[in-house]
Order: C-alpha cells, then structure tokens, then sequence
C-alpha cells in the first residue's frame, strides 16, 4: 500500500471512529461522569484527524481546534476525577481564545515532503495555540496522576487506563514537532491515532457501562481470532500452497487449507477466555466481603435504611451504579424487590448486557438483599407481635376496669336533668367506643378474603369506579376500614367522594374529603394508635385501617387528588 494511502486510511478511520464514538457516548452512556465533554473531545479529535486530508483552507481551521480539544479533554478529566472544579472558567476561556486567535490569524501551512505526503507546520498564532494545548494537556495528565495517587480499586484502574490513553494520544503528535525546527516530515506518530479514542472512551466506560465490556470482550476476541487465523493460513497455506500448488491435486490443496482453518477455529476458543481473562479483571469476589454485606444488612431496622445500605454497597461493587428499589419500573441497572408467595424476591433489570463478573455479583446481592429483607420482616412481625400482646392485656384491663364504672354512670344518670342525663350518656358512649376500639386493634385477626361488591360497598356517598375494578379482600375488614374513613372524612366536613382505579398491579381505593385538611404536626404519623386530626376522635380508627392493609398485604397512606384537600388511598395488591 503507498504511504499516503496508509496515511489517509488511518487518519479517516480516526474521524469516523470518533464520530461514532461521540454519538455512542451521547447515546448510551450520558449519565457517566463527564460523558458529555468526552463525546465534544473526541469528536474535535476526529475533526483534527480530518484537517490532514481535505482542502488546505478547511484543513488549517481543523487543525486550529488543538487548544479547545485540550480544554475540553480537561473539562473532562476535572469532572472524571472531581479536582480543579474552580479551574474550569480558565480552562474554557483560555482553549477558547487561542482557537479563536488562530482562526483570526492563521494556525499555519501546509506542506509536502519530499516522497509525496502531506504535513503541517504550525506558525505565528498557531504557535501560540500549540502551547496552550500543551499546556492543558499537561494540566489534565497532572490532575489525573493526583487522582491515581489517591484512588483504590476499580476507581484507580479505571484512571490508569483514562491515563495511559493520554499518553497515546500524546505520543501520536509527536511528529508535529519537527516542522517547528525546520524539520519537514510527514507526522507518521499519526498513523495510531484510531487507537487513542477507542482506548479512551473503554477507559472510561470499563466501569460505567456494562455493555462496553461485553462489546470490547467481542472486539478483543474476533480481533484475535482473525489475526491468528491469518497468520496460521499464511503459514500452512499460502507458502505451501505458492510451493506446491502445480504439482498437487484438488484434493491435497483442500485438505491444506481445511487443516489451516481447521487450526484457525480450534484456536478460537483459548482466546476467547483469553480475552475475557485480560477483559474482566475484578470478577471474582472475596468471602469476606459477602460476610460483610450480609452483617450490615440484616442490621437494619427499616426497609428505607436496608435500601440505602444496599446502594451504598452496589455503588462500590460496581458502575454503573445500580439501583436498590421497590419499584417495579425505573431506571436500569437495579435490582427490583417485591413480595411473591408470603417472601421477599428480588430481580436483577438491565443487566441483560452486564459481564459475567458483574452480572454475578449482581445475583449474589440479589439473594443477600431478600435474605435480609425476609429477616427484617420477621423481626418487626415479631415485635409487632410481642407489641400487640402487651396492648391486649392493657386493653383488657383497661375494659374490666371501665365498663362497671361505665354501667354505674348511665344508670346514675337516669334521674338526672334531661341536658345532663344526654352529656353522660354521650361522653360514656365515646369511652365504651375507645375501649371497644381498642380491644379490637389489639387482638389477632384472621383474613378470610372473598370477592367484594364495589359499586354496593360504599353506601350513598358519590363513587367513581373503573369498568375493570375488581376486589377480593376480607368483607368485615374492608367494611370496617372503609367505614372508619368515611367516618373521618364525613367528620371533617365538605364532599366526600371515592374513586376506584384499576391499575396493572394494585386495585387503589380514594376516598377524599375537602375538609379542613390534615395539620402538618401529625401528617407522618397520622395512621399510628391515638393520632387522629379530629377533636371526638379515638385515635384507632386510622390505625385500625392500616392493620387492615397490613393484613391483606396492601398499604394505606395520605394522597392529594385535585379538587380535595384530602385523601386517603387503600392500595390492595392483585
């Protein structure tokens, strides 16, 4: 191949390269740490490449854009490794100003040398632009130096190798430096250019995206696997072959080359796992660290703080980072958690293109997180319980202690004055209603679900029910929650409306008011014993609603709904 052929070759494989590299970068990997910047850099990369082969007048503008390059390669170092933030103005304005001062008064010229190529020298302002570049290269390779020496783990190897890549992109310039000195030569260094984005972006993608290990496994291997065979078929077919073919017969020339290929294949699998061996560093994980993880999650005391020891653990397991949740859609990589059969199950989503090494500690958090989360259920049950106990026998005595006194008073109050005899009767009521109340919060319950009537369970008040709505929940339990809450919302005066929704995984029950509202004093505690947002109420009527849910597996909470000032939603699982 002549040389400017090869030299042209190289320097288009490096512009398309890293413009598919930019888009890849704005496409799929985004949320990485200064991906943005890196997808600008690499494409000024791709564009200087560029600047050697078309037309001279666009070339030097190309070739000007070596500072704001720098600066932008900058910017993304300080946001990779989170130091000289205050910099970034300088950064910017200085790459900025030596572009523009090169594009007002020229970077260079063209040249050719003596055996036909093309080379630039940069002059003037372009000096000037070459030195700023440095000068930022250099300030981007120091911040990254500062931030290898204070790194560990997959953060230190994953700005080694953003490192390591500086340095190449460093060493194929080199060769614009002898023009400077009257030197005029082709810059050859250049021809390795293609290798300095490819390297770069998997540099900064081997721990940010899983999907860039998988597709570099498959370029690694295929690499390996066409060079081998090429140099097997070289050795044990087209010498041979050059040798012998007139003397041989169809038969001997096909067995030659089946051998070869033969050869080629059978070697394909070794580099495989090669490949993944030089790919997946860190895929094995130690003992002790699961012990870990398993002894700091089961000493949770609340799903909430289960989960933020969950993140805190995968975000330094692995990147991206992946996402503890309970919710059933979002953001991917995560590990999904939900109730199925009476236990915790937790499932891996996105990490359809995770390596194996990855994807492996990814299932073994998994069964971790829904150990842990069995385990947390099963303590609060069993203080649950024991707190319960102790309500009933208080319940019990507050019952046996009251009731008679209770008694006495109504009759007492039969010869008393009509006004009095109806305030007895009234504050007795109210006290017999709280024991009673809380007899029944206090004792076991047994669920006995059955398919409930909607469109008859909520009396005369104005519904509004989904055509797909259905129920299946304990009827006296439902029938009691359900009058508790009409029982509040009435009380807090205004409309009272109730919306059935079908949804895919939940039937959820509204029932809103547009009364006064709930004080802000007692909204996060307002299904707990004794709370409650009107004067004449008992406090159990919201907690009795919540152990309803609990119960059937649902949950109860406060809502907002257009229109009303408050809501309160049952959400019963399907």
């Amino acid at each position: 191949m002549p040389p400017a052929v090869f030299l042209t070759a190289s320097l288009l494989t490096t512009f398309f390269l890293s413009v598919a590299l930019s888009l890849f970068l704005l496409w799929r990997a985004r949320s990485a740490p200064g991906a943005p910047q890196l997808a600008g850099f690499v494409a000024i990369v791709g564009l200087y490449a560029l600047g050697l082969v078309v037309p001279p007048r666009v070339g030097e503008l190309l070739l000007a854009l070596a500072p704001l390059g720098s600066a932008v390669s900058a910017d993304f170092v300080i946001r990779l490794t989170g130091f000289g933030r205050r910099s970034l103005f300088f950064v910017h304005a200085l790459g900025l100003a030596a572009t523009l001062a090169q594009f007002l008064f020229g970077a260079g010229a063209f040249f050719e040398t003596a055996e036909g190529l093309r080379g630039f020298r940069y002059e003037g302002a372009g000096l000037i632009g070459v030195a700023v570049a440095l000068g930022l290269a250099i300030y981007g390779n120091f911040l990254l130096f500062v931030a290898l020496r204070r790194s560990e783990g997959k953060r230190r190897r994953e700005i080694a190798i953003v490192l390591s890549s500086a340095l190449i992109g460093l060493s194929t310039v080199v060769s614009f430096a002898p023009p400077l000195f009257g030197k005029m030569i082709a810059p050859w260094s250049i021809v390795a250019l293609p290798a300095y984005p490819a390297t770069l972006v998997y540099g900064m993608l081997r721990y940010e995206l899983m999907a860039a290990n998988v597709w570099a496994r498959r370029a690694a291997a295929y690499a390996l696997i066409v060079l081998l065979a090429a140099a097997v078929s070289g050795l044990l077919a087209a010498a041979p072959l050059s040798l012998l073919a007139p003397s041989m017969s169809f038969l001997s020339l096909w067995l030659v080359v089946a051998g070869a290929m033969a050869l080629a294949f059978a070697l394909g699998e070794p580099i495989r796992h090669a490949a993944d061996r030089l790919v997946y560093l860190d895929a094995e994980i130690s003992a002790e660290r699961i012990a870990d993880w398993r002894s700091e999650l089961f000493r949770a005391d609340a799903q909430a703080d289960l989960l933020d020891i969950a993140q805190r653990h995968l975000s330094g397991a692995m990147r991206p980072q992946v996402e503890a949740t309970f919710a059933s859609q979002g953001r991917e990589p995560a590990l999904r958690c939900a109730r199925a059969n009476d236990a915790w199950v937790v499932r891996l989503a996105g990490f359809e293109d995770s390596p194996p090494g990855a994807r492996r500690i990814a299932v073994i958090y998994a069964d971790l997180l829904a150990q842990a989360l069995d385990e947390l259920e099963r303590r609060q049950m069993q203080a649950e319980s024991e707190r319960l106990a102790e309500l009933g026998m208080l319940a019990s005595t507050i019952a046996h202690d009251l009731r008679n006194p209770l008694n006495i008073l109504n009759m007492a109050a039969a010869s008393a004055p009509l006004e009095l005899k109806q305030e007895i009767v009234e504050q007795t009521r109210r006290m017999n209603r709280l024991v009673t109340d809380l007899l029944d919060y206090a004792k076991p319950w047994r669920i006995e679900p059955d398919d409930v009537d909607l469109r008859a369970a909520f009396g005369t008040v104005e519904t509004h029910i989904d055509e797909e709505a259905r129920l299946r929940a304990d009827p006296l339990r439902f029938a009691q929650a359900v009058d508790n809450l009409l029982a509040n919302a009435r009380a807090a005066g205004g409309r009272v409306r109730v919306f059935v929704e079908n949804e895919s995984d939940a039937t959820r029950i509204h029932i809103c008011d547009d009364g006064a509202g709930v004080p802000d004093d007692i909204r996060d505690k307002l299904f707990q014993p004794f709370v409650s947002r009107a004067a004449e109420g008992t406090g159990l009527g919201l907690a009795i609603v919540a152990k309803v849910m609990a119960a059937h597996g649902g949950s109860v909470s406060l809502t907002t709904r257009a229109g009303f000032s408050t809501c309160v939603t049952m959400e019963f699982p399907k």
